[in-house]
């Protein structure tokens, strides 16, 4: 520890920097090339610290590629299926659309690691709270692997290609994600180091196929994460036995 008092210690978000003001300092020139190395490593970590988030929207369009063998699957579906998931900072609002059955949402908090599944039935709106593996793909199934080759722009941003594997699947798949983005916005896979921007989905009625259409920056007004106040907030296990006890 430093017990002179010819040093200075000014702290900015745990970057520390010692001015050293004695006689080795005295010349203007050096005491301005301090400073100007001081404030580059403030503005480096900031710049870290803003790429680390995201604020604004990811529009996917998802495709079924290939139908399983459960009979209650559809073979011949049309529909047009998207997930918009729209971010401001930790918090998230997913959006599941099909053209057949309307939409779906769920409300993320990531930092706290809560999530709300927003429904309505009989006109009557429930926010339904949920653990983290409740509101998440199971990605312990899903590997990946780097894949050299050349890069390609999807959905405006710029890709890098992988490989992924499960053990439903009997092959091999590429698949592509960007650094721009951390891979936690697209709540999916965490192995990735960055959003995936097209990638597979298995599920018990068949393999999805998920491809980013665009994306765009912007703040989102806060309105947009809050629960309904006419919602009810419920638990899943509470939900059931209301919709139970209706019927």
């Amino acid at each position: 520890m430093l017990h002179s008092n010819k040093f200075k210690t000014i702290k900015f978000n745990e970057i520390y920097a010692y001015l050293i003001l004695d006689d080795y300092f005295h010349s203007m020139e050096q005491k301005s090339l301090l400073v100007f190395l001081l404030l580059f490593t403030i503005g480096q970590n900031s710049l870290g610290q803003k790429n680390n988030s995201f604020s604004g929207e990811l529009t996917y369009k998802i495709t079924k590629v290939d139908a399983s063998m459960n009979p209650l699957s559809s073979k011949d579906d049309n529909s047009e299926n998207k997930v918009i998931i729209y971010a401001k900072d930790s918090l998230l609002k997913i959006v599941n659309f099909n053209s057949q059955n309307g939409y779906q949402e769920c409300l993320k908090h990531m930092t706290r690691k809560k999530s709300i599944l927003l429904l309505e039935i009989d006109d009557k709106g429930y926010a339904i709270r949920m653990n983290d593996e409740q509101s998440r793909t199971n990605d312990s199934l899903y590997s990946f692997k780097k894949k050299c080759g050349i890069k390609k722009r999807i959905g405006g941003l710029k890709s890098k290609k992988t490989i992924m594997n499960h053990p439903m699947l009997a092959n091999e798949l590429i698949c592509f994600y960007s650094k721009t983005i951390p891979s936690r916005y697209a709540n999916e896979f965490s192995d990735l180091s960055g959003i995936p921007t097209l990638y597979y989905i298995v599920n018990d009625d068949g393999l999805y196929r998920y491809v980013l259409e665009s994306y765009r920056s912007y703040d989102p007004p806060l309105s947009m994460f809050l629960i309904p106040e006419e919602y009810e907030i419920v638990t899943m296990d509470e939900f059931i036995e209301k919709v139970n006890s209706d019927n």
